[in-house]
């Protein structure tokens, strides 16, 4: 349990560095390293706004990040509610001396 716990996370973080790996590259195809905005200039009639696209999967991908970090959160806090419940030979215990529970 652990484990799975962990992993989410780890895929959650892999998963927003892929979104900034695809920022940037679209973003740098896009605007161009030459002088203004050479990408832009050169092929005008085919070129496009990468940004709204590159918003909508930025979305998409924080609010699985997002989902994923709440759920560590979540289950974490449930397994260490789970361990400040005592074992039930404790309380059986408890009762067999006599003790009006």
């Amino acid at each position: 349990m652990t484990l799975f716990r962990g992993t989410g996370v780890l895929f959650a973080l892999g998963l927003v560095g892929l979104a900034a790996y695809i920022n940037v590259q679209s973003l740098v195809e896009a605007y161009g390293s030459g002088p203004p905005y050479f990408g832009r200039t050169t092929n005008m009639d085919k070129w496009s706004d990468p940004l709204p696209g590159l918003l909508l999967l930025d979305a998409l991908v924080l609010l699985i990040a997002a989902v994923a970090i709440l759920q560590f959160l979540r289950r974490k806090q449930e397994h260490v509610a789970l361990s400040t419940v005592p074992e039930p030979s404790e309380i059986a215990k408890d009762l067999s001396d006599g003790a009006d529970p």
